[in-house]
């Protein structure tokens, strides 16, 4: 039977090491100034509080979907598509921007947008207040974000979803259609 060679023996614990394995972090282990005493442990504290959660929001979701019953429209028809055909809520947004430019509203911007998105991480390297809502470190980050991605999104799902009828005209909801000049 083959002698246990224990890790210490590999991989020899050195005194000048101050980072773990798994992050960068001061001391010896991802935990530093944290004993036993100082954490919570997953089970059953987290996972307790998950389930119950899940069963609240699946209860409210079951009892919205008993008592109160969508309207539904007629049954579709493929000879007589509804004038205008629009897309979902969450599709208004691009269906009003390709509507404007077919290039830019359907490849350009959404693309720009996607580009801008993923180089948030490398452009936004300032680590105070990560992880928290609306810290006060964080408020010009957070403004442009809201100004830049969100207001516009919500705008165009606005326009689509009451400022939009037959051909796809804009028709105000409160008034006579306005003609293209």
């Amino acid at each position: 039977m083959a002698k246990r060679v224990r890790e210490e023996e590999i991989f020899p614990r050195n005194p000048n090491k101050t980072y773990g394995l798994m992050e960068l972090v001061k001391g010896s282990s991802p935990r530093v100034d944290r004993g036993p005493e100082d954490m919570v442990s997953a089970w059953p504290h987290l996972l307790i509080r998950e389930a119950l959660l899940f069963a609240a929001t699946f209860l409210v979701i079951l009892a919205l979907s008993v008592w109160c019953v969508p309207p539904l429209e007629k049954q579709a028809d493929a000879t007589k598509p509804p004038n205008p055909a629009k897309a979902p809520w969450y599709f208004l947004g691009l269906q009003e921007l390709v509507s404007y430019d077919a290039f830019w509203g359907g490849l350009g911007i959404p693309g720009l947008v996607i580009v801008g998105l993923m180089a948030i991480p490398y452009l936004d390297r300032h680590h105070s207040g990560i992880g928290r809502w609306f810290a006060r470190s964080r408020t010009t980050a957070v403004t442009l974000f809201t100004v830049l991605f969100v207001i516009p999104t919500i705008v165009l799902i606005i326009l689509g979803t009451y400022f939009r009828g037959p051909n796809w005209g804009f028709y105000p909801p409160w008034g006579m259609p306005v003609e293209p000049q």
